[in-house]
């Protein structure tokens, strides 16, 4: 399953500023509703595989905090938990806007 989300990425450490927070709360709804529109029922194997691919506009990132981020997003609608993983891919690339994009698959 592949998702597009014109977003930055979610993050899992929680932001001090209040105003990052309510942005960390959206960029998580969206990508919670990217994931609502294309899986039915979560995936309950073992062996998910992850691949993102972010595309930065501007700015530094974390991958540990945008790989989890994403992966805790996930949880109960693609796959039952995150503890199914046992595969990541990550890869960041400069671009003219900030986006992103998912492949769950199973291995």
């Amino acid at each position: 399953m592949e998702l597009y989300v014109k977003e930055v990425p979610p993050y899992k450490q929680a932001p001090a500023d209040r105003r990052e927070r309510e942005n960390q709360r959206t960029r998580t709804a969206a990508l919670r509703k990217e994931v609502q529109n294309r899986f039915t029922t979560p995936m309950r194997q073992m062996g998910v595989r992850l691949t993102i691919t972010y595309c930065r506009h501007k700015g530094r990132s974390d991958a540990v905090n945008i790989i989890g981020g994403i992966a805790d997003a996930l949880n109960g609608i693609a796959y039952d938990d995150d503890k199914q993983i046992t595969e990541i891919h990550y890869r960041e690339t400069e671009g003219s806007i900030d986006e992103y994009h998912v492949i769950v698959e199973e291995v």
